[in-house]
């Protein structure tokens, strides 16, 4: 709803020459539906569905030892990749000032990178829990959870690296541009030490 006292539209007269004025900056929600049919979007589906059915078979029972760090990471990694699904599903990443000048395609890349890194570990620890315990877990019924618990990380790792590559390729794309961390305290000193060495000279 539009307020009667912020118009949208300016009309100026100066000199006899008419400009129009329009103010396009506005925050807001917009479901964007394309986002979800593109393999950014596919990825983010796959990489939620496969890392709840991870952190699903290690809940089903009581986990021990390694298992804790593969909870974490299955669940950590949900959390955040659900909320950067939501961010960039309602287009929140363009519209919120909040957010909106952070370089998302290295933000994207850096995570992929450290949750694959980590999930692929989380995978290995997983394999290896179900495979020391087998015989004791199979009596049990442990066995064949664990074993999907660690299948399904090894995909959710795959995915990740998958998302990885995506994104990498879209921050080249964008230019590929670390950002700068310049201080004018920094760029004073060598000015300071000129200064220094022509008092000296």
């Amino acid at each position: 709803m539009d307020d009667p006292a912020f118009p949208s539209t300016v009309d100026t007269q100066t000199g006899g020459q008419s400009s129009t004025l329009t103010s396009t900056a506005r925050v807001g929600v917009s479901l964007n539906i394309d986002y979800i049919k593109s393999i950014p979007g596919i990825l983010k589906v796959v990489e939620l569905l496969f890392g709840l059915i991870v952190w699903a078979c290690v809940a089903s029972y009581v986990y021990a030892g390694g298992q804790h760090w593969v909870m974490f990471v299955a669940v950590t990694s949900w959390l955040f990749t659900l909320l950067l699904f939501i961010f960039c599903l309602l287009s929140l990443r363009d519209t919120m000032p909040v957010v909106s000048g952070f370089n998302w395609n290295l933000i994207e890349t850096v995570y992929a990178a450290v949750v694959t890194f980590c999930y692929f570990i989380a995978a290995c620890v997983q394999a290896g829990t179900t495979g020391v315990g087998g015989n004791t877990f199979m009596a049990r019924g442990h066995y064949s959870t664990y074993a999907a618990a660690a299948a399904f990380a090894f995909l959710v790792t795959i995915a990740y690296g998958v998302d990885l590559f995506f994104a990498f390729q879209s921050w080249r794309g964008a230019g590929g541009q670390l950002p700068s961390f310049t201080t004018s305290s920094s760029s004073s000193q060598p000015a300071a030490a000129t200064k220094a060495e022509e008092a000296q000279g």
